[in-house]
């Protein structure tokens, strides 16, 4: 009798997922495609039975939907290779991305810039007719069509920004201090802030072109603003509007965080021209190099005005655009992991009272929160995808390869350091095949006698002339090799030493079925029995065909996933 009900409720539970589209509503259902970065599923589970949770975001989810809290990551699962692998459900030797940067044709390009090989989700969507809106999602830049959706916001161009500063006033009234702001750097014009102290108060002084001189207060230690402590400052550049963010720096009385101009990336050109003409624009958060001695919280709330404005300007862009399709994004757990990984007491557990648990609790409070504000956008029929794109893991060190090279190899090989990944590349086509094998098997011999605490510095070594598992999957390399668990590839010639000090506390990129790289994947849709929370192993590369699944759509033409159910 009990095997007779345990084999009715899995036909129960077939006959309903096989049917979702058949229940759905007659109006047709919008797509939310949510990536979450760098989201480590214990945390997430922890977070969720916070009573800090917001009840319309993760956990809404977390109880209405199919549950995979121990999802593979992809082969390489470094943020811009594990994007390209989602979005396509392809591997890297289809879709071409091997890293955040790599070599190809020689040549250091991004993983977030370079096309993709094989058919995106949103590209096989556009064909079969439906409109796509894209928030910050990783490698939609809009600069070709398999990048490009209906509208879209992506991140700008750094090189047009300048750099963010610290201005410090004197103690006393009548004291003034000068911050001169690049607006950009191609045409030289700038944007000269006065910062002076007026009777208790620090008033700050510009004029953004030939406009007259405004002034604003600076926000004071302590004092919030809008409900963040921050002030902002708005100025056209002649053919875009900027956007300044001020923050006072904690633990000094009369010291501002002055940000770089930032700007909208958005596409169309008439959906840019809407974001500027609401005022709404892209605000920088690069802090790295500065000594601001900003707690973790306050680190992760100067990050999560980024989070915040991507899901700003989503929730208004679905209300107004009303697209089939929604690919949002959010970053502030995956840059809270790189900045204090190592330093977290717990890696399963957001329940401790320390600083940098607090950070994490704070930089999932801004994300869910987010979250919630875009599904208050879907309707009951609408299909809700969300998922990470990898885990996080401590970074222990740095391994500077660079003094464990044999004597000449690099004459033969680019030896290329990408975080987890190290790849050799040949100089040119036509080098010796021979010079070419023993230039690789001398790095593979001085690497693999290399251990740190006691453990091999090397998980994984491809010889792509011998590689006999499927397609190579690393690009234009003739060797590959990926770290150990939280061993962090360089390449600098300058240093003696091989092991150095983490420069970034958390990492990625490891083998995806490592417990650290996991990540969670959860659906929604019509007909879905909710809280099911599966126990078999799924992987990332099944997230789109199963979303597709679910919106009746056809799969990506290079799709070499399967749905989950």
């Amino acid at each position: 009798m009990r095997s007779s009900i345990r084999f009715v409720t899995v036909i129960a539970f077939t006959f309903l997922t096989n049917t979702l589209p058949a229940q759905a509503s007659s109006t047709p259902a919008r797509g939310y495609f949510i990536s979450i970065d760098g989201l480590q599923p214990k945390l997430l589970e922890s977070w969720i039975a916070s009573p800090d949770a917001n009840p319309d975001g993760f956990k809404s989810l977390w109880q209405k939907g199919a549950v995979y809290p121990a999802t593979k990551a992809h082969v390489i699962s470094i943020t811009a290779a594990s994007h390209a692998g989602t979005a396509t459900c392809a591997s890297p030797a289809r879709h071409g991305i091997t890293g955040n940067h790599f070599l190809l044709g020689g040549k250091r390009v991004s993983g977030f810039k370079v096309p993709f090989q094989a058919e995106t989700m949103w590209e096989a969507a556009r064909k079969q007719g439906k409109k796509v809106a894209s928030f910050a999602y990783a490698g939609m830049d809009g600069t070709t069509p398999a990048r490009t959706s209906d509208i879209g916001i992506t991140y700008p161009d750094e090189a047009r920004m300048g750099k963010p500063q610290i201005v410090s006033l004197a103690p006393g009234d009548n004291n003034t201090a000068e911050s001169r702001i690049i607006l950009d750097p191609a045409t030289g014009k700038d944007l000269l802030l006065q910062f002076s102290n007026r009777a208790g108060r620090v008033v700050i002084r510009y004029r953004a072109g030939a406009e007259e001189e405004r002034e604003v207060n600076a926000p004071l230690p302590g004092e919030k603003l809008s409900g963040r402590q921050v002030v902002n400052i708005l100025a056209h550049d002649g053919e875009r509007l900027r956007r300044i963010v001020i923050r006072p720096v904690s633990g000094k009385t009369a010291s501002w965080l002055v940000s770089r101009a930032s700007y909208n990336e958005a596409f169309p050109e008439s959906y840019r021209k809407s974001l500027d003409d609401a005022g709404l624009v892209w605000p920088d958060v690069n802090i790295k190099g500065l000594d601001l001695g900003l707690d973790p919280s306050e680190v992760v709330a100067v990050q999560g005005l980024l989070d915040d404005f991507i899901g700003d300007v989503a929730s208004r862009a679905l209300k107004e655009t009303n697209p089939d399709i929604v690919l949002f994004y959010q970053p502030l757990i995956d840059s809270t992991g790189h900045g204090f990984q190592n330093k977290l007491p717990d890696p399963s557990s957001l329940d401790h009272r320390d600083a940098i648990t607090s950070a994490f609790r704070a930089a999932f409070k801004i994300v869910d929160n987010n979250v919630a504000k875009v599904l208050a956008t879907s309707k009951h029929h609408d299909v809700v995808a969300l998922m990470g794109d990898h885990g996080m893991t401590a970074t222990r060190t740095n391994l500077n390869v660079a003094p464990l090279l044999p004597p000449g190899v690099e004459q033969d090989v680019e030896v290329y350091a990408s975080d987890s990944m190290l790849y050799l590349y040949p100089k040119s086509g036509d080098q010796n095949p021979f010079l070419l094998r023993r230039a690789g098997e001398s790095v593979r011999d001085a690497l693999t006698k290399v251990s740190f605490q006691g453990q091999p510095v090397v998980e994984l070594v491809a010889d792509r002339a011998n590689f006999k598992t499927g397609t190579w999957p690393y690009g234009d390399s003739i060797w590959a090799f990926r770290s150990a668990d939280g061993i962090w590839f360089n390449n600098n010639a300058i240093e003696k030493e091989t092991f150095l000090p983490a420069k970034v506390p958390g990492m990625h990129g490891h083998d995806p079925d490592s417990p650290s790289m996991r990540t969670a994947m959860i659906f929604r849709a019509p007909g879905l029995i909710p809280a099911i929370h599966r126990k078999e192993t799924v992987s990332l590369v099944q997230a789109v065909p199963t979303f597709a699944r679910l919106m009746k759509l056809r799969f990506p033409k290079d799709c070499e996933g399967t749905p989950v159910f």
